[in-house]
């Protein structure tokens, strides 16, 4: 790796990250975690309690905000880049400089087992890996990444610069945006869980006649699976991210730079607003709306909709404060009951004097 402090300051000056550089103008060798920094190494440092690991594993770099850049003053030998946001600048700095590189790998840009439909044009710069199959019709923009055995099928259409990790599947007319990563084994665009039943309880399949559109800046975790819309759509916004193992139901409409942690839940029809955080194992009914900016905590379980933004916690949803306050009692039940039961015998003994 040959990159010096200057550089990284320089390269994100103008957009504000790093605003300033101080110190000497040190090389960077490798990006490090702080707790195994050295010499030669670029370490990011959100906290002060972290000093003391600076100052023992004396790194060439080290990315911080001003207050924690000034108590550092006697650190005179390691450059200090000034961040205004040192979480920000930990994803585009690394982004930058300390990715993995998806365009060059061990094969050839389109391997030869790739399986590619005659009316497809793969851009020049596409990446295409070993048994990935792409249908007829299918549009590819430039800078694509599809993976060992990833299957795009046809009328697909994936946008510039996205990738598609081993084993994703995009399936027929659905479109993925620009700048999106699908992780491992995910699915877009499955038939969604749709039947009907005779008289005798008998199921018969509703075919899902619908697409997924996915927006730019999307990452959809491993093995997540958002399933196409029975009719129309069903719509990831620009800049939400999908944990793994989720499950995102027909017709359902995520917005702008939602949160989805693992292993939720979302059914057919739901719509969450912009900037929705869901935590882990979230479930949510069919046709439930959440407000923007809410934020759905311990196991949260919708049956309505969520119309305020606020903080909503367990099955049913209450609001985080009435749920904290009934999650300390639950504790003492039986003790209450205990009291309470104390409480009646002595009523019923004064009602028969």
């Amino acid at each position: 790796m040959t990159l010096t402090a200057s550089e990284i300051h320089q390269r994100f000056k103008e957009k504000g990250l790093i605003t300033e550089h101080r110190g000497p103008d040190n090389r960077v060798e490798r990006f490090a975690p702080i707790d195994d920094c050295a010499a030669g190494d670029l370490v990011f440092v959100d906290h002060a309690k972290y000093l003391p690991q600076v100052s023992a594993g004396k790194p060439a770099v080290v990315i911080t905000s001003a207050e924690i850049a000034d108590q550092m003053g006697a650190e005179t030998a390691i450059a200090v880049l000034v961040a205004a946001n040192v979480r920000l600048a930990t994803a585009l700095v690394k982004q930058a400089y300390d990715d993995r590189d998806y365009y060059n790998s061990e094969w050839p840009r389109i391997h030869p087992t790739a399986t590619v439909h005659p009316s497809v044009q793969v851009p020049e710069g596409a990446v295409i890996g070993p048994g990935v199959v792409v249908g007829a019709n299918v549009v590819l923009g430039e800078r694509v990444v599809l993976m060992a055995n990833a299957v795009v099928e046809t009328n697909a259409r994936i946008g510039a610069r996205s990738i598609l990790h081993p084993g994703c599947v995009v399936s027929h007319g659905c479109e993925i945006g620009a700048d999106c990563m699908l992780k491992a084994g995910c699915v877009i665009g499955s038939e969604g869980f749709g039947f009907a039943q005779d008289e005798k309880r008998h199921n018969y399949r509703i075919p899902h006649t619908g697409k997924v559109i996915v927006e730019d800046r999307v990452v959809i975790g491993a093995n997540t699976t958002i399933d196409r819309g029975t009719y129309g759509a069903t719509i990831i916004r620009s800049g939400a991210v999908i944990d793994a193992l989720c499950h995102i139901g027909h017709n359902v409409d995520i917005g702008e730079d939602c949160i989805i942690c693992a292993h939720t839940g979302i059914s057919g029809s739901s719509k969450f607003g912009q900037r929705v955080i869901a935590t882990g194992q979230t479930g949510v009914l069919d046709h439930v709306t959440v407000a923007s900016d809410s934020v759905l905590l311990h196991r949260a379980g919708l049956h309505n909709s969520i119309k305020e933004p606020g903080m909503y916690a367990g099955g049913p949803t209450q609001p985080l404060k009435e749920y904290l306050k009934n999650m300390a009692v639950v504790p003492r039940l039986a003790e209450m009951w205990s009291r309470l039961k104390k409480l009646e015998k002595a009523v019923a003994d004064l009602a028969t004097k």
